[in-house]
């Protein structure tokens, strides 16, 4: 009766402290962060009412997350593992939806506003009140967090509208295979041609695509755009052009992927070698079993796996020798400061290396400078992209570029 609310069968207050102190504990060991987040009723709601929403916000958050009934009708929420503070203000939005009432939420962030779990809630409770007087949804205890979140909510909302407003946009990099000095391929990046905004950049939206589960439809819709652009390369190149396409961890992970893929190449009827999926090494390292499956798969159709952003994640060189992959890509931060590094310098040339050793391609990214090319080319390097090469372009640009126009 003490740790559990017999009305919602959620944890009490009491218990909610003592999760709070253990989870503030693992977040000092792994150098990480978590939100107490108060979520209440704008008005006294009656008995089932309260116990449906506790029921729905118990059912809105991870199993590694703490839902309890915190005070009357005041719940309380432990967010663990945050990666930023736009974490918690889709989770506050998100028990919003799902509580089923009116409601107001207060946001507290450890370790940046208390060290203490006493303090941590009062700063909650503070900004609770603060969202009330306000009239506010939610609001965080640092009030600058507050304006901020306020615009990433709208942002959000237009978000998951843009698919249907057609407003998302591809544009491709060019990639230059050294040996010959010919462009090869491009990577797609996504824009947003926000009507209010203007054109974004995904540093601006994809996390919040990420935190708003958008991830998977925003994928699929690039994966089928850049698959009907490449198609039609193929018709005014000379010689062969690939498509590289990012694929997020959550997409990889869904079950029906590699049908996702095989459907998005015959509805372009795109050969299946001119694509190329370019996923990172901690998306190998989520679920390496289930990862080298879907992989073997995308290698029978004959699709090109590269790992993006190499070196700067798990490198489990044991990894490589099961997957399936065909190229290493050298991440920006290795390549900037190239050639006057010797560390830097060291790095690149192992790795590529390693690309020769295991008969995999190397592309270096982020190159900016004949200085950097030069190095690349002569320690063997394949391919390079950046600044140096050419800026992201529409795919009409593009297609004009590999066309000679």
């Amino acid at each position: 009766m003490a740790l559990y609310d017999p009305l919602t069968g959620l944890p009490t207050r009491e218990l909610f402290c003592d999760r709070l102190r253990q989870s503030m504990a693992r977040a000092d060991r792994r150098k990480g962060a978590l939100a107490v987040i108060l979520a209440a009723p704008t008005a006294e709601i009656e008995q089932g009412a309260l116990a449906e929403a506790g029921k729905r916000l118990a059912g809105a958050v991870r199993r590694t997350d703490t839902v309890a009934r915190f005070a009357g009708t005041t719940f309380a929420v432990i967010q663990t593992d945050l990666d930023s503070f736009d974490a918690a203000t889709f989770l506050a939005q998100k028990l919003l939806d799902e509580i089923g009432v009116d409601a107001h939420v207060g946001i507290a962030l450890y370790p940046d506003d208390a060290d203490t779990p006493k303090q941590l809630t009062g700063r909650a409770e503070g900004a609770l009140d603060t969202a009330r007087k306000t009239g506010s949804t939610f609001a965080f205890h640092d009030s600058k967090l507050t304006a901020e979140a306020e615009d990433n909510v709208r942002l959000a909302r237009d978000l998951r509208n843009a698919l249907a407003a057609n407003e998302m946009r591809l544009h491709y990099q060019p990639k230059l295979e050294l040996s010959s000095g010919r462009i090869v391929g491009a990577e797609a990046l996504m824009r947003w041609q926000h009507p209010k905004h203007g054109m974004l950049m995904p540093d601006t939206f994809i996390q919040i695509a990420e935190e708003c589960e958008l991830m998977v439809p925003l994928g699929r819709w690039a994966l089928e755009q850049a698959c009907r652009d490449a198609a039609s390369w193929t018709q005014k190149a000379d010689e062969p052009v690939r498509v590289a396409v990012n694929v997020a961890p959550v997409q990889f992970e869904e079950a029906n992927f590699a049908e996702t893929l095989e459907a998005a190449l015959a509805g372009a009827t795109l050969p299946a070698d001119r694509l190329e999926i370019e996923i990172t090494e901690s998306s190998l390292m989520r679920d390496p079993e289930a990862v080298a499956g879907v992989l073997v798969r995308l290698g029978q159709l004959g699709v090109g796996i590269t790992v993006d952003d190499f070196g700067t994640g798990y490198s489990a060189l044991i990894y490589l020798r099961r997957f399936p992959v065909d190229a290493l890509k050298i991440d920006r931060v290795f390549v900037a400061p190239l050639p006057d590094s010797p560390n830097d310098a060291a790095i690149v040339r192992a790795i590529i290396g390693l690309s020769r050793s295991l008969n995999l391609k190397v592309i270096a990214e982020g190159v900016v400078n004949d200085a950097q090319r030069e190095f690349l080319r002569a320690e063997g390097c394949d391919e390079i992209q950046g600044f140096h090469i050419g800026e992201a372009v529409p795919a009409e640009e593009f297609a004009a570029m590999i066309a000679g126009g």
